[in-house]
């Protein structure tokens, strides 16, 4: 009886550990992300130069007009729904009260009714090509404001960009970020000649089935680079781990954990990453800071190809219409766009 005591008292100080072990990093990382919002704050004082002033004023100007009509169209639909259930019940009544009366008052009333929501209907269809149009024109302009001014170094060439362009599911799949994963939506394409080797970015949602419905399980931005790693049938895989939205990586069952801490975790099968992972790579990777807009970054290096993905608050990936464009958002991805280029050098 004495032993079993025993055993007992020690698997529940041994859980207890477990969970001060567990709250003890959540703690450090929250910590972590605090100092980093600090960082972020600073960064965001630095004043704009004349090209930045000259971006934000044209992003702001294709918003407006599509703000303004998507406000004008709201204001013209509820006039018209007015309308529409005042014809309508204004030809009901003439119905009742006089098809006795006058037999073909029911025809006419039917024949208003269905006129006006006829035309109703040709009017709503219109009305919303139209500003989808106008949708469509403004998110081709920030994009192009936007990807003009991000990849405008002199280490870039060949610049091709699609706003409504999207990656190829296997593209994104191959990364082998999380599994399970059945579709993904993407925005924003991006094809570049990066130091003579392609480059492609875009704005992605790694989507997975949950209860009959797709849901994000990663939201932000995919980088995928060519490179010189040629282990066939190998692959390393890391990720900097991050707060409570963070969603620790899964498709690693063929992967050994080979080191890991309240900062990161990596997963491989080559017993010698450390000779492409090297540590001032890791020390690059970790500069990517975790914050109230950063959620998590995962780095994925197989034969041919390194991906990078940076997971962010939605906040962060909203195309902005009801308030004015945060040039913000622009110094963010380009900061943490050279921290990109950087691992990537060093990876080669």
């Amino acid at each position: 009886m004495a032993l079993k005591k025993y055993d007992k008292e020690e698997m529940l100080k041994q859980e207890e550990a477990e969970k001060e072990k567990v709250e003890e990093s959540t703690n450090k990382i929250q910590m972590t992300i605090e100092a980093n919002n600090l960082v972020d704050e600073e960064l965001k004082k630095a004043p704009l130069d004349a090209s930045q002033e000259t971006l934000c004023k044209n992003i702001e100007e294709a918003r407006q007009v599509y703000f303004d009509a998507s406000k004008k169209q709201k204001r013209i639909s509820t006039i018209i729904t007015v309308c529409t259930m005042l014809v309508l019940v204004g030809a009901l009544v003439l119905m009742i009260v006089l098809s006795q009366q006058y037999n073909w008052i029911t025809w006419v009333s039917i024949g208003i009714m269905v006129v006006v929501l006829v035309a109703v209907f040709v009017y709503n269809r219109f009305a919303r090509n139209q500003l989808s149009k106008k949708a469509e024109e403004y998110i081709s302009k920030l994009y192009s404001e936007i990807d003009n001014y991000l990849f405008a170094g002199e280490n870039f060439a060949e610049l091709s960009y699609k706003p409504q362009g999207q990656l190829k599911d296997e593209i994104f799949f191959d990364a082998r970020f999380y599994k399970d994963l059945k579709n993904t939506r993407s925005r924003n394409l991006v094809s570049v000649q990066y130091k003579g080797k392609l480059f492609v970015a875009c704005d992605i949602a790694g989507n997975v089935l949950v209860k009959n419905r797709l849901s994000p399980m990663f939201l932000g931005k995919f980088y995928d680079y060519v490179n010189s790693y040629d282990k066939e049938g190998k692959r390393i895989i890391m990720q900097i781990k991050g707060g409570e939205l963070s969603r620790p990586i899964d498709d690693v069952d063929d992967l050994k954990l080979v080191e890991g801490n309240d900062t990161f975790a990596i997963y491989t099968n080559d017993e010698e990453w450390r000779k492409v992972l090297k540590q001032n790579v890791i020390s690059e990777i970790c500069k990517l800071r975790i914050d109230k807009t950063l959620i998590d970054v995962i780095v994925s290096i197989r034969p041919g190809k390194t991906s990078i993905g940076i997971d962010y608050v939605d906040e962060f990936m909203n195309i902005p219409v009801d308030h004015e464009f945060d040039f913000n958002l622009v110094r963010r991805t380009k900061a943490d766009l050279e921290k990109v280029l950087t691992i990537l050098d060093e990876i080669k």
